[in-house]
C-alpha cells in the first residue's frame, strides 16, 4: 500500500511541475505565451478488498422448517458468498449446518449434515472447487438464537458459510 501511495505522489509530482514555454515576438516587443500540452495521467482506483479473518461467516443460507434445499431468496446471499470466496482464494472453507431445537439428536444431525450438503453442491455447481469445501453437521446444538419464536426457529435453520486459512 505504501508503494502504491509513494508511486501515486511521484507521478503527481511530475505532472505537476510543467513549464510553460514564452515566445518573444521581436517585432512588436510583445511577449506571447503559447499554451504548453500537459500530461495527463488516469490513476485507476485499486478495487479495496476487505481483509476476511479466519474463521470469519461470509453467508448465511437459511431453510424452511424441516426442508434442506436452498429457497429462491437465499441465492443472492449465496452469490455475494461466492465473490467472496474468489476474492479469498488462500482460504478453505467449512459449511456448518444447524437446525432448530425441534425433533431428536439423530434427526436433526441428519437435517443439518442434508443442508451442509445442498450448501456444498450450491457452491461447487458456481464453480467453487468441491476439494476446498468441508462440511460439519451441528444439529440442533449451536442456536444463534435461543427465543421461543417463530423468528427464533428460523434464525437457526441455516447453513453458515465460513473461510478458514
Amino acid at each position: 500500500m505504501k508503494k502504491v501511495i509513494f508511486s501515486l505522489f511521484i507521478v503527481l509530482f511530475v505532472v505537476g511541475c510543467a513549464k510553460k514555454e514564452i515566445a518573444i515576438n521581436e517585432e512588436s516587443s510583445i511577449v506571447e505565451e503559447e499554451p504548453i500540452q500537459t500530461n495527463i495521467v488516469e490513476v485507476q482506483e485499486v478495487e479495496k478488498k476487505d481483509v476476511i479473518e479466519d474463521g470469519a461467516v461470509i453467508g448465511s443460507i437459511y431453510f424452511d422448517y424441516d426442508k434442506f434445499d436452498i429457497r429462491k431468496d437465499m441465492l443472492e446471499t449465496l452469490d455475494d458468498s461466492i465473490e467472496k470466496i474468489n476474492d479469498n482464494p488462500e482460504m478453505g472453507i467449512v459449511i456448518e449446518g444447524n437446525t432448530d431445537e425441534f425433533g431428536s439428536d439423530e434427526y436433526n444431525f441428519a437435517l443439518s449434515n442434508r443442508r451442509a450438503l445442498a450448501v456444498q453442491k450450491a457452491l461447487s455447481t458456481r464453480g467453487v472447487a468441491k476439494d476446498k469445501i468441508s462440511i460439519v453437521s451441528f444439529g440442533k446444538t449451536k442456536p444463534v438464537c435461543m427465543d421461543k419464536s417463530e423468528e427464533c426457529y428460523q434464525k437457526n435453520r441455516r447453513g453458515d458459510i465460513r473461510l478458514i486459512k
